[in-house]
């Protein structure tokens, strides 16, 4: 195996240097979204502060609905569990 030769400072600059990128990664990891952008409204098409969403009980029908409310624009929609 081939070796180079560096200067005695070398490992003193890499060891004064591995704060530095480690700080980078980190910043570069917390400026990140944790989670994928939320869908927009479907009916106004605007992007929402959160989505909330719940089963409700069965109807006369007998078929449950999830409810699912977006804020702040409130539109909600039922969307059909066995469609």
């Amino acid at each position: 195996m081939d070796r180079i030769r560096v200067t005695g400072a070398w490992p003193t600059d890499l060891a004064a240097a591995l704060p530095c990128r480690e700080e980078e990664a980190l910043l570069g990891a917390l400026r990140q979204p944790d989670y994928p952008a939320l869908a927009s409204c479907p009916i106004c098409d605007e992007p929402p502060e959160s989505v909330v969403s719940c089963i409700e009980d069965p109807t006369a029908d007998g078929c449950s609905v999830v409810l699912v409310d977006f804020k702040p624009c409130r539109h909600g929609i039922r969307v059909p569990t066995d469609a």
